[in-house]
């Protein structure tokens, strides 16, 4: 992330095993976003699916042209858990010196052997795609089927095992110490209780006080999670709002989606250092069709909670595909 914020592109590039990705979410082309498959020449830009990583350092040698003042991005908050490193990072520069692009991003890192071999960048794609010439960005597709897991990958390959516990319930069969066992099921939870519309469930989870953060398109006053919490928001779905608040809304999901609105986790990532940070991360894809429109809700995730001492969510923050969700829920953001 140094290098990435010096704007140096070899420097990224050294970083990078043979083989690495770099994946972005893609828009309203669903299909072209899905993990685990390069879209290709005509993967829309600069929303571009997963791509190989040499390739994306070769893009990243060209950002001093588009940002003659250079392009910053501050690391906000960093955990790991296992190979998987967390960051949440501030970017800030003029684009072509004149256009202010201030994103806000989760890069969920996987590394082996010293190299970095996967790399998900989260961020505003609404922001994004006003701020850039991009092409293809008109382009809507939908995934056929969403990439639902069988179960979420919890990575646990250099944890000791304790051989005192049993399984825990759908975990991909791998035996892992009970405090993060617990993190991860609350992770599980959240995301069963908001595809159940369950509000009373979904209250269960946390503090009295919680906060829940999304970023909110074009416009970049919801865009700081470290900023003070809006408690007369004009919108619940963007910004800092207090979880009591946006709730509410929970139930309603069941009568806005024909079929409901299904959310999965496939991966979650506990800080090593749980007890001490409360750190989760919560990588999940969704599935829905509005009834307001036909539109079809199929968005990426990466929730980062704050779990207190007693295992209940303090802190959400949520960055997924902005630019779908906006116009699925047309919104002018």
């Amino acid at each position: 992330m140094g290098a990435l914020d010096a704007n140096d592109a070899e420097g990224v590039r050294s970083w990078m095993a043979p083989g690495a990705t770099w994946w972005v979410d893609t828009g309203l082309d669903r299909r072209a976003g899905r993990f685990g498959e390069d879209p290709g020449d005509e993967r829309p830009w600069p929303l571009h699916g997963e791509m190989d990583a040499a390739e994306k350092s070769d893009l990243l040698a060209g950002v001093r042209e588009r940002f003659p003042g250079g392009v910053r991005q501050a690391v906000r908050r960093a955990f790991a858990g296992d190979d998987i490193a967390v960051l949440e990072v501030a970017g800030d520069g003029m684009f072509l010196g004149e256009r202010p692009y201030r994103n806000r991003y989760c890069f969920v890192v996987r590394v082996g052997d010293g190299r970095v071999t996967q790399v998900r960048e989260y961020l505003d794609t609404r922001h994004a795609a006003s701020v850039f010439e991009g092409r293809n960005l008109d382009r809507r597709t939908e995934l056929d089927a969403q990439q639902f897991p069988t179960s979420p990958i919890i990575p646990t390959a250099h944890r000791r095992e304790d051989p005192n516990r049993s399984d825990p319930d759908g975990f991909a069969a791998v035996r892992v110490l009970s405090a993060t066992r617990a993190a991860a099921g609350v992770g599980v939870r959240l995301m069963a209780a908001i595809s159940a519309a369950d509000e009373g469930a979904f209250r269960a989870l946390f503090t009295p006080d919680a906060t829940w953060w999304a970023d909110g398109g074009a416009s970049r006053r919801w865009s700081d999670p470290e900023g003070p919490v809006d408690r007369d928001p004009e919108l619940l779905v963007v910004g800092k709002v207090l979880v009591s608040q946006r709730a509410a809304r929970i139930p309603g999901l069941r009568e806005s989606y024909r079929d409901g609105l299904r959310i999965d986790a496939h991966r979650i990532v506990v800080d090593d250092d749980v007890a001490a940070s409360g750190l989760v991360l919560v990588e999940a894809v969704s599935d829905g069709r509005r009834v307001a429109n036909g539109r079809r809700y199929q968005n990426r995730y990466a929730f980062v909670l704050r779990l207190n001492a007693a295992g209940l969510v303090s802190e959400v923050r949520e960055y997924c595909d902005t630019q779908h969700a906006f116009d699925v829920y047309e919104l002018p953001l």
